[in-house]
């Protein structure tokens, strides 16, 4: 509220800001996207995913065979691949040149309406329950053929990113969606395939160390308080007024640390937390209790 009076905002304007962040409605309005915490747009199409998943997706999912999830999975990445083309040549956004229209920036609506809007999200989480159903749908036959080292994988996905480099007009939207998720859902069924034999590859037991499962379990915790962190120290209108001026480049490892430091925190003390956890399950119990047969027509 108060980076919101900074910017001269009215109250009416917070208080129809504070309904849409506390609602989880802010991915539905890409305006209002990335208001107060910008990653939490993902949590906002979250919710509308989860809400969604129980009835409309996972039984019928539930019901494709390997060949049935294999088709899906490449009827989405169409899908998706579409909406890209669309976007880039709506908004004439491409890699060579990111705005050719007389020269002006353009307002990122449309850009806003591709990568937050509830639907599309709900799609690319489709693509990775399709994933994981394939995987469940393995049978001893198949546990004991030979596997495919992850590592190839990791690393064709990574290289898919390196055509925003090259002569191809390709951006970035184009590249995620077409390349770079497929390619990485393999990697990641391919490497929890490769954790069940009895002789892991390197990259598969470096991911499974320790050190990377910490690292994974402070991960959604820093990407919710890396934005409001950031705008204290790097939001020009904030900064000013706190410390004199924006951090200069040189601070940036102080961010990051303390970043990694109060995810940590968030993690053991909130994440974790017993008393937390059994005040959602109520909160969830209540909320299934209100909606039971709420979608049923008899």
């Amino acid at each position: 509220i108060w980076v919101e009076r900074n910017f001269n905002a009215s109250w009416n304007m917070i208080a129809f800001r504070a309904f849409l962040n506390f609602s989880m409605l802010q991915a539905w309005f890409p305006k209002e996207a990335e208001i107060w915490n910008q990653p939490t747009w993902f949590l906002s199409a979250l919710t509308f995913s989860n809400l969604t998943m129980p009835t409309f997706v996972l039984p019928q999912v539930a019901q494709l065979t390997k060949g049935g999830l294999q088709k899906l999975f490449m009827a989405l990445t169409g899908m998706s691949l579409l909406q890209k083309v669309s976007y880039s040549e709506t908004a004439r956004f491409h890699s060579s040149k990111e705005h050719p229209v007389d020269g002006k920036v353009m307002h990122p609506l449309i850009w806003n309406l591709t990568r937050f809007h509830p639907f599309w999200a709900l799609m690319e989480m489709t693509m990775g329950i399709v994933a994981a159903r394939h995987v469940m749908l393995d049978t001893e036959e198949d546990k004991k053929k030979p596997k495919m080292n992850p590592i190839w994988l990791f690393l064709a996905a990574y290289a898919s990113l390196g055509l925003r480099l090259t002569q191809f007009d390709f951006n970035d939207a184009i590249v995620r969606g077409v390349l770079f998720v497929p390619i990485f859902t393999k990697f990641l069924t391919a490497m929890h395939r490769d954790a069940l034999s009895s002789e892991p590859s390197a990259i598969t037991r470096f991911f499974g160390c320790k050190t990377m499962a910490t690292l994974g379990s402070i991960a959604f915790p820093m990407f919710i308080v890396h934005g409001p962190l950031g705008q204290i120290f790097y939001k020009k209108a904030i900064a000013k007024k706190l410390w004199g001026k924006p951090m200069p480049h040189a601070f940036f490892p102080f961010y990051l640390a303390l970043c990694l430091g109060i995810s940590h925190l968030v993690n053991e003390h909130f994440v974790k937390n017993k008393k937390v956890g059994a005040f959602a399950g109520k909160v969830a119990q209540k909320l299934a209790g209100w909606t039971e047969g709420m979608l049923r027509d008899r």
